[in-house]
């Protein structure tokens, strides 16, 4: 298990979650994105990169019933993440979010990620 870096700038790094098998679900969806979905992402990225934040809290939040889930939001797309030492954020899954609530397998997905990422397995 590791990252791979997404975006790097001054203020934050923007990591993939990799998993035990070398597979990267997060890179996977990213590579899934048309070019201008992808684009609004990057922007996404490169601002939380650069600047260490989003002052739009409708762009980045924490989702509600997570313990520390938060989430890159453009339109329908949603990118599930973490904060990890080092300033990064850690991405562990990207979906399409159709309904007004997440999945509850969508959050415990990337709450394993974070327990994985920190060795915090039960």
């Amino acid at each position: 298990m590791g990252t791979k870096v997404a975006y790097a700038g001054t203020q934050k790094t923007i990591d993939l979650f990799v998993e035990a098998d070398g597979s990267c679900p997060a890179e996977e969806f990213l590579n899934s994105l048309s070019q201008s979905d992808r684009r609004k992402v990057d922007v996404l990225f490169e601002r939380m990169a650069q600047h260490g934040r989003i002052s739009n809290a409708e762009k980045f939040k924490k989702l509600e019933g997570s313990k520390e889930v938060w989430e890159f939001k453009s339109f329908q797309i949603r990118l599930l993440c973490f904060h990890a030492p080092g300033k990064k954020v850690v991405i562990c899954k990207g979906i399409i979010k159709k309904r007004d609530k997440h999945a509850k397998a969508d959050i415990e997905f990337a709450e394993a990620c974070r327990e994985k990422f920190f060795g915090e397995q039960s």
